[in-house]
């Protein structure tokens, strides 16, 4: 048309119809850059000689506010304050022609004897331009659905703005409807703060006062609020709303009752209050429903959101019994034709975390059957209705927690499950890096010798699965790699030892090739140290001191690792329990001795009461010349009582270490005080020799065996 127009065709030139058209089609075709186009449009009318309306600009408005552009709303924005601008440019130039009109006219015209003109105008001026008040909502909707920073008071201000435009500058078109307000409230009810739900029943009050009267829809947002901001308060003020809801429409003051909608979302707050009456009040509210219905409020119906809100409430509030019960309920009302209460994957989910979080005795057992009627629900034709990774994962993090001995065999098979169905195309059941950790921590806690052996065929799976589908999220990486150190750190099999050192080499190696996903960390060098002070190898204080020394060389360039005194009582515990030759004994003893020095030279890392207390110890237990033992052993006990780090630890080991003499020598005065040498007591000894043990490392009074590493990173 405009090239036709260019070359003289004058009945083709485009208006403002034509215009609004193409910017109605950019705007609706949603695609990336369409906003941006229908604004250059936009932009582009007058420099073409074509004048934009009202209906241009809201067109614009609507574009931006359905657009994915992450700065949507604001473009949005600005565009209606540009509509703004051109809106009162206009109705001046109006009022002023009319102004003008009448002032020039007037001289012109008589009146009869009634006041009425004799010669009235000819014609009447422009009609003054007006705004949608749809426009706008449109904007507050686009916000009240992005959770974007500054939201709510955005959505705020333009409800604020559109009042001054139609009390103060003569647009009574867009004066806030009730969808102005609500969309305002659906803004406020979707930010998590302390604040929001006051602010929300403050807007229900200005929105009162306004002439507007709340409806359904206005109550849902600040019930909302509530459930975002869940407390025990939250709980109990979305109950009493909804009750008042109830009398409102009872006296005729609200056009609708509260539906099922309004009382799954005080159900869903109830549950997530974490009051001790929530599951109770859930029943409570069911219970309402179910009469209601009865009473001819159908929409009041419960369906499978408004139970599983119950068994939810049930589930965190252990009460594992109910929630099965009402499971069981809903499966049975489903079969019998009542499809509102089909149970979906959240429902089972939630009975599984619910016996998974019980402390019954096989409530592992019990999730599992849950699992297997889930699978079998599924099976029968539900096909909307099946597993995801959580199903499993939810009865796998139970194994991990739990000491059953059978527990790492449980959570392999579920793991070998959810590959499988992976494999068949359940995508939903995808296992993540830390379902494969949980399963080898549950072969860690099961005491079996061969923990570690089932540690590295976990791995084996995550390696096969990785290579097979090409997930990048299941990569082996430094915390799976020490998850399946921790195992064979704590399974106390002859090649425990070996094997973690074999794998600190090869993870070293890749690293220094250029795979930071096997960048080792300081767990990963103390469970290495841990699992060598726990072997029975006659050298192994010799092979922690080599890990030991090459863990502080790397600790020079990998920000990773920081050599920390839970190390060093590594090495100084593998020598306290060193056996064998006279040779090994003695050397163990050199080696704790040296790094006791170091610790204690001006620039040590500053020792705590069990390294002390394990020093003493590997003093006493391998059986050394006492004329070698008995200089360090006083030194040693010296220094702890200087560092004020004296503990029951410190001092049974002392009493076992030094000869009876240098005991009675090393605590002076408190066994002159009548006190036999086997009940000197922590409340015996002076202030001073224990004033720093405080925390919980410096109160160790057991044998340093690595368990520091047990829950560390």
């Amino acid at each position: 048309m405009k090239k036709a127009y260019e070359a003289g065709d004058m009945d083709v030139k485009p208006n403002v119809v034509n215009y609004n058209s193409v910017i109605n089609a950019w705007g609706r075709c949603r695609a990336p850059g369409s906003a941006e186009r229908a604004s250059q449009i936009l932009y582009n009318m007058e420099n073409e000689g074509v004048e934009p309306d009202a209906l241009s600009y809201s067109l614009v408005v609507s574009a931006w506010a359905h657009s994915s552009n992450s700065n949507a709303t604001k473009q949005a924005e600005v565009v209606l304050g540009e509509m703004e601008d051109w809106a009162r440019e206009k109705n001046k130039a109006i009022d002023d022609a009319f102004d003008h009109r009448l002032s020039t006219q007037d001289q012109c015209y008589t009146y009869d004897g009634d006041g009425t003109f004799v010669n009235p105008p000819s014609s009447l001026p422009a009609i003054r331009v007006h705004l949608d008040v749809e426009c706008y909502n449109t904007v507050l909707i686009a916000l009240s659905r992005r959770q974007e920073p500054g939201a709510p008071d955005r959505a705020l201000a333009i409800l604020q703005r559109m009042q001054n435009l139609a009390d103060n500058e003569g647009f009574e078109t867009v004066r806030p409807n009730a969808k102005s307000w609500n969309s305002v409230l659906n803004a406020m009810s979707r930010e998590k703060n302390a604040d929001s739900t006051r602010r929300a029943e403050q807007l229900l009050n200005d929105m009162h006062e306004a002439g507007i009267c709340p409806d359904v829809f206005s109550y849902a947002a600040l019930l909302h609020a509530y459930q975002k901001n869940a407390s025990s308060y939250s709980a109990q003020r979305a109950d009493k709303i909804v009750r008042k809801m109830e009398q409102l429409y009872q006296d005729g003051q609200l056009a609708q009752a509260p539906d099922v909608y309004h009382y799954t979302i005080v159900c869903a707050c109830w549950a997530r209050s974490g009051d001790s009456i929530a599951a109770q009040r859930c029943y409570e509210i069911l219970q309402h429903m179910e009469k209601r219905v009865q009473l001819g409020f159908s929409s009041c119906r419960p369906n499978v959101r408004t139970m599983n809100a119950v068994i939810d409430a049930y589930a965190r509030g252990h009460h594992v019994d109910e929630a099965e019960q009402l499971l069981d309920d809903m499966i049975s009302r489903y079969r019998a034709g009542d499809k509102n209460v089909k149970p979906d994957g959240f429902t089972f989910n939630a009975v599984i975390n619910c016996w998974t979080r019980s402390r019954r005795r096989g409530c592992g057992h019990k999730a599992e059957m849950i699992l297997k009627r889930l699978l079998k629900f599924h099976e029968e034709g539900n096909i909307d209705v099946k597993p995801d990774s959580r199903s499993f994962s939810h009865i796998i993090d139970y194994y991990s927690r739990s000491r059953e001995p059978d527990a790492g065999k449980k959570a392999t098979f579920l793991l070998e499950g959810m590959i499988k169905m992976y494999d068949n195309g359940y995508t939903e059941v995808l296992p993540t890096i830390f379902t494969f950790a949980a399963v080898i921590s549950a072969h860690s806690k099961s005491k079996d010798k061969n923990a570690g052996i089932h540690a590295e065929h976990v791995l084996h799976m995550l390696k096969d699965m990785n290579k097979k589908h090409g997930i990048s999220a299941l990569t082996p990486n430094t915390f799976i790699m020490n998850t399946v150190l921790h195992a064979w750190s704590k399974s106390n099999h002859p090649s425990a030892c070996y094997r973690v050192e074999e794998y600190l080499r090869d993870m070293e190696q890749k690293y220094k090739k250029g795979n930071m996903n096997l960048k080792p960390n300081t767990r990963t060098y103390g469970l290495v140290l841990a699992t060598w002070a726990k072997s029975t190898v006659p050298d192994k204080t010799k092979r922690a001191l080599r890990v030991f020394e090459q863990m502080k060389l790397e600790s020079e360039t990998n920000t990773n690792v920081d050599v920390n005194i839970h190390c060093y009582n590594a090495v100084i515990n593998a020598a306290a329990f060193t056996e064998g030759e006279y040779e090994n004994r003695n050397e163990s003893f050199q080696i704790a001795t040296k790094l006791m020095d170091e610790l204690l030279s001006p620039n040590g890392i500053e020792p705590i009461s069990s390294t002390f207390g394990t020093y003493l110890k590997a003093c006493g237990k391998l059986s050394l010349p006492r004329n070698a033992v008995e200089p360090e052993i006083r030194k040693a006990f010296t220094k702890c009582i200087e560092y004020g780090l004296v503990n029951d630890f410190v001092l049974t080991q002392v009493r076992y270490s030094a000869s009876t003499d240098q005991y009675e020598s090393l605590l002076g005065d408190l066994i002159k005080g009548g006190k036999t040498i086997d009940r000197i007591k922590m409340s015996d000894v002076p202030e001073g020799w224990h004033k720093n043990v405080g925390d919980s490392h410096n109160n160790f009074d057991g044998d340093f065996r690595g368990d520091f590493w047990q829950d560390s990173n």
